[in-house]
């Protein structure tokens, strides 16, 4: 019995609570918004394909902006890296003195090589990197100076950076 009537008491309840003057509403439900955009009017992600580049014919830097450029290849058979990414990491010494790098996959500059290897970073932010080559979902390399330490390469303002020739084999272990 007890049951009941409390059953009655909320149902009495929520009638009173409820405001009959208000017009009742037929579609609860919110419509969608004709200005966000659907999945068919998204932009499709295209594959992304380095042009041959001509070393000679780059341009000097913004005020401010310093380019890198340079070639890959595999020092195994001298072949170039045909469409390889290229990323610079931002380098960084620490309290101790070593120098470690950042390479964040969003805001670090990124290229692609062409097919003869050549690459261009061209208006980066000056700073100091450390030159990665290949895929870093994939096989890469962070590439290392003849003494076996990673290469730290030092970019400054308004000038062009020549890396020349290098050679990293991206797939050994």
């Amino acid at each position: 019995m007890r049951k009941i009537i409390l059953t009655g008491l909320i149902l009495g309840a929520l009638v009173g609570c409820s405001d009959s003057s208000l017009p009742a509403t037929t579609n609860p439900l919110p419509t969608a918004n004709n200005t966000l955009p659907t999945v068919a009017t998204l932009p499709t992600p295209t594959l992304m394909i380095a042009e041959d580049r001509d070393l000679s014919q780059i341009k000097d830097p913004e005020s401010g902006r310093t380019t890198v450029f340079g070639n890959v290849s595999n020092p195994t058979n001298n072949q170039p890296y045909s469409q390889v990414p290229v990323q610079l990491a931002e380098a960084y010494d620490n309290d101790q003195g070593q120098t470690n790098f950042v390479l964040n996959t969003a805001k670090s500059p990124i290229t692609i090589a062409d097919d003869q290897g050549d690459f261009v970073f061209e208006n980066i932010p000056p700073h100091r990197y450390v030159v990665v080559v290949g895929d870093v979902f994939g096989n890469y390399k962070v590439l290392l100076g003849p003494d076996q330490v990673t290469l730290v390469i030092d970019a400054k303002s308004d000038e062009k950076l020549d890396l020349g020739k290098l050679k990293v084999d991206i797939f050994a272990p």
